[in-house]
């Protein structure tokens, strides 16, 4: 009798969320889409994420095609603004709809008022 197996390692969910997944990833997304596309105002708003960590993630990503760095060196010192490329603009919606998943199913009060206020002034 033959079985139909499914290639896990072909599977497109586990394929995308191995893309995205990790501690820092999904939200250096969140905050890139969100207009956060410094370096330095990435790390304010992940405290506890190292410069090494943040830079290792942020190159990653770009790697991955899902996001662009650009270095404007007209102004001193040099700014590195990051944006989404085309292919990370296509998780723009999936991206908010699981962090909206999380704010209302897993997150407690607290927590959520601290989710909401991540985008609150960050300019």
């Amino acid at each position: 009798m033959k079985t139909n197996e499914y290639d896990t390692y072909s599977c497109p969910v586990g394929k995308t969320i191995g893309l995205i997944s990790g501690r820092w990833k999904p939200i250096i997304l969140y905050l890139i889409q969100h207009d956060i596309n410094r370096f330095g105002l990435l790390q304010k708003r992940m405290p506890k994420i190292s410069r090494k960590v943040l830079t290792e993630q942020l190159r990653d990503l770009e790697n991955q095609g899902l996001i662009d760095r650009e270095v404007r060196v007209s102004s001193y010192p040099q700014e590195v603004f990051y944006s989404l490329t085309e292919k990370g603009s296509s998780l723009r919606m999936l991206i908010d709809q699981i962090f909206n998943w999380g704010t209302v199913n897993i997150l407690d009060e607290p927590s959520r008022k601290m989710a909401v206020d991540l985008l609150i002034d960050h300019h």
